[in-house]
C-alpha cells in the first residue's frame, strides 16, 4: 500500500526543525512527492481554459479541484528527473547530474505541486499546509546548494537595545562568502510589499548589500473553479517602484515564471526574474 502524504509531511517537519540541510529532508521530499502522485493518478484530470498567454494548464480532481498546474512545466516521469537530481545533490554535484536549468526547474516545480494539489483535492481551503511544505522543500534546496542551514531572525545592537528581528530564512555561509536573504511564497500578489521591506530591514539594520534579497516563489496563477478558468495576477509596474524607491532585490525565483515578470530583466531599473533552476548553476556568483 502506497504511503500517506500527510504521515510523510509530519516527518519532515520533525527531520526539518532538527537539520534543514540534512539529507533526511531530501528523502522525505522523495517519498512525499511519489505518494502525492499516486494519491493523485487515482483521480482525473481536468482541462482549465487559461487566460494566460502562451499557457496551458490543468486540475487534479478529488474530493475537491485543485490549483492549476501548468502543462509544459508538470513532468508525468514517474519520478525519474526528481531521482537524477536527488543523486546529484547526494553526490555534492552543483548542476542538477547534467540537468539544465529549466529541466531542473520542471524536476522541482512537479515534486511542489504534486503535495500541493493533493492537499487541495482532499482539503477545502488549505493554504497553510501546502505553503510551509512549498517553505520546506525550498529552504532545504537552498540549504543544501548553500552548504549552511539558515535562521529566521538575527540580532540587532543599538544605542538602547539588544533584541533579535524576525525575518525571513536568512543564510550566513561562512566568512567573506554572499548572505542571502530568501522570502519564501507559493504566490505574492498584494503581500509582495513586504519582500522588499524585509530587505530594507536588513539594508538599514546591517548596511546595503550585505544580504542579498532572493525570493522564490511557485506561480501568479488564480483559478475560477465555477468557470474553470486560469488567470495570473502581476503588477509589474509596482515592482519597478519598490526596486526603486524601497530596496534593490539581487534576484526573484520563479517555478512557474510570469512573462510580465520576465520583462522586467529589461528597463531601468533591472529586476533580475529568472526560474529557480537557474540559482542552483549561478549561486556561487551571487
Amino acid at each position: 500500500m502506497a504511503e500517506d502524504p500527510f504521515t510523510l509531511y509530519r516527518q519532515l517537519q520533525k527531520a526539518f526543525s532538527r537539520n534543514i540541510k540534512g539529507k533526511e529532508n531530501r528523502e522525505l521530499i522523495g517519498r512525499i512527492y511519489e505518494a502525492s502522485r499516486d494519491r493523485l493518478g487515482e483521480g482525473n484530470r481536468i482541462e482549465l481554459k487559461s487566460l494566460v498567454p502562451d499557457k496551458s494548464y490543468f486540475a487534479f480532481e478529488g474530493k475537491y479541484v485543485s490549483r492549476a498546474v501548468n502543462k509544459a512545466l508538470y513532468l508525468d516521469d514517474e519520478g525519474k528527473g526528481w531521482a537524477k537530481f536527488a543523486a546529484a545533490m547526494d553526490k555534492g554535484d552543483n548542476t542538477g547530474g547534467g540537468l539544465n536549468p529549466h529541466e531542473l526547474t520542471r524536476v522541482i516545480y512537479s515534486a511542489a505541486m504534486a503535495f500541493c494539489c493533493y492537499v487541495d483535492t482532499i482539503k477545502e481551503g488549505d493554504k497553510k499546509t501546502p505553503g510551509t511544505y512549498f517553505e520546506y522543500f525550498i529552504g532545504h534546496l537552498f540549504a543544501w546548494r548553500l552548504d549552511a542551514n539558515p535562521t529566521k531572525s538575527l540580532q540587532v545592537l543599538n544605542l538602547d537595545m539588544d533584541t533579535e528581528l524576525p525575518t525571513d530564512f536568512v543564510f550566513q555561509p561562512g566568512k567573506g562568502k554572499t548572505k542571502f536573504h530568501l522570502p519564501i511564497k507559493t504566490s505574492t500578489r498584494e503581500r509582495v510589499i513586504q519582500v522588499w521591506a524585509h530587505q530594507r530591514v536588513l539594508d538599514g539594520v546591517y548596511g546595503t548589500g550585505r544580504f542579498i534579497g532572493t525570493p522564490v516563489i511557485l506561480t501568479e496563477t488564480k483559478t475560477d473553479k465555477k468557470k474553470r478558468e486560469v488567470i495570473e495576477i502581476c503588477l509589474p509596474a509596482q515592482w519597478r517602484l519598490y526596486q526603486l524607491h524601497i530596496a534593490q532585490l539581487k534576484r526573484v525565483y520563479y517555478l512557474d515564471l510570469p512573462a510580465p515578470y520576465e520583462s522586467l530583466n529589461k528597463g531601468k531599473p533591472t529586476l533580475a526574474v529568472r526560474e529557480f533552476g537557474e540559482f542552483f548553476f549561478e549561486a556561487a556568483a551571487l
